[in-house]
């Protein structure tokens, strides 16, 4: 067990093989390619992570770019991105090549041009996502309307009828992102967002997204079988997200249940049930009856315990998390060294800043004191309530949560002055 010292991907800077579907609409191979170009969007700062954790999922050409990673694949891939992937956000098909828009008629020439027949089934609705960065056009209302036309109208002059939008739950999700003028176009394989797993019905006041903590716990180098503590654990997100990496389960694997999210692809025209029923089997063999290692999250406020208990209940992994309603002075460690994460509230209403300082103070003093060998990560916001805590980073990392601009902080413990507690009971994050 490592205890204090480098550890994790956290910077001080801030199979192949696999058969061509046999069927080329929906997810098609590109005319001139044996696969489809794909792209795994993920939080602004965990490319490089999301790009190492695609790799070891057998796609070997996973290259990090802009708040994702791109790479190339058939339907396996895409299997192996949306069910596998902890980081990922959704998973897109890219289509077509980007082109320039700076105006109205350029846009709807543009995506006019895509043969969309190919993509949309007869009957098949769709809806339109739009992303706009330092563009001409800069109303994504506006954008999403003049794609949705284009689209339209293409499939009106080759069959007699438009499609129809489902912006809820569309067929065919068509993602667009205008950004310094030039229009990328792609499918949306995943359809709901991959950080819905499932079991979070319930959140804490300040819920941490699901894809942002597995991001965490892997640039903190957390391994299963080693101590995991989250002392401010809210509704347990960092807690239920490392017991699913020691089980085995799948993060995506529960939107195929009864009620599930499900995924975009698995209505479209050259999707293989019987092939994915085969790859979903494999993984399930894959899972362990339990997690090894201990995995603790407590909270001074005994009813979000509650809620975390459920939400654990609903990610299969209750008995792998020991949950304790424990003011945040009287946590301790269950062993010589470990890991400890941390998302304390943040402070960004007037006033709260100076309200929250005792209780940053006194997570410094907790984990100076208490926590001697570990390894503790905070994601905090605020730069006065991050040298409350009294601590030095040996790294740190600009991460985004929920809009909010945030640094990961690392910190390697060792004995240290200590301060006395004063500070007032936490509220989880």
């Amino acid at each position: 067990m490592r205890a204090g010292g480098p550890r994790g991907a956290l910077d001080l800077d801030g199979p192949r093989g696999l058969s061509r579907p046999s069927n080329p609409s929906g997810l098609a191979p590109d005319p001139e390619g044996a696969c489809v170009r794909l792209y795994a969007t993920c939080d602004a700062g965990l490319e490089p992570t999301l790009a190492q954790e695609l790799i070891e999922l057998g796609i070997a050409d996973a290259v990090p770019g802009s708040r994702g990673v791109a790479f190339g694949g058939d339907h396996n891939a895409v299997y192996r991105a949306n069910l596998q992937s902890r980081v990922a956000n959704r998973v897109l098909h890219v289509i077509g090549e980007p082109f320039e828009a700076t105006q109205r008629e350029a846009l709807y020439d543009g995506i006019a041009a895509i043969d969309w027949d190919r993509y949309v089934a007869p009957g098949a609705t769709i809806a339109v996502d739009v992303t706009t960065g330092a563009s001409a056009m800069k109303h994504s209302a506006f954008v999403g309307q003049v794609v949705k036309d284009a689209v339209c109208d293409r499939l009106r002059s080759e069959r007699g009828n438009r499609p129809s939008v489902d912006k809820e739950n569309p067929d065919v999700p068509i993602a667009i992102r205008l950004v310094s003028d030039q229009v990328t176009v792609a499918l949306d394989t995943s359809g709901a967002r991959l950080h819905q797993r499932g079991y979070r019905t319930e959140a804490g006041p300040a819920p941490l997204r699901e894809t942002l903590a597995a991001g965490i716990l892997r640039l903190s180098g957390w391994r299963p079988g080693e101590p995991l503590l989250d002392p401010c654990c809210g509704a347990g997100t960092f807690v239920i997200e490392a017991a699913q990496i020691a089980r085995g389960l799948q993060p995506g694997r529960a939107r195929l249940m009864p009620g599930g999210r499900g995924f975009a692809f698995l209505k479209w025209r050259g999707h293989d049930p019987v092939a994915f029923e085969r790859f979903v089997n494999e993984l399930d063999e894959r899972v362990s009856p339990r997690g090894p290692g201990l995995i603790v999250g407590s909270d001074v406020d005994g009813r979000v315990i509650e809620v975390a208990k459920r939400n654990a209940r609903r990610a299969a992994v209750f008995h792998e998390i020991d949950f304790e309603a424990r003011d945040l002075r009287a946590v301790s460690p269950r062993g010589e060294g470990g890991v400890v994460v941390i998302n304390p509230p943040y402070g960004h209403r007037l006033g709260e800043v100076e309200s929250l300082r005792p209780l940053y103070q006194a997570l410094g003093d907790v984990l100076k004191q208490r926590f001697t060998g570990h390894t503790a990560y905070a994601l905090v916001s605020d730069s006065d309530l991050a040298q409350a805590l009294g601590l030095k980073p040996t790294a740190r990392l600009v991460l985004h949560n929920g809009g909010i601009e945030c640094r990961l902080m690392r910190f390697d413990l060792y004995a240290g002055t200590h301060r006395t507690f004063d500070g007032p009971d936490q509220r989880g994050a």
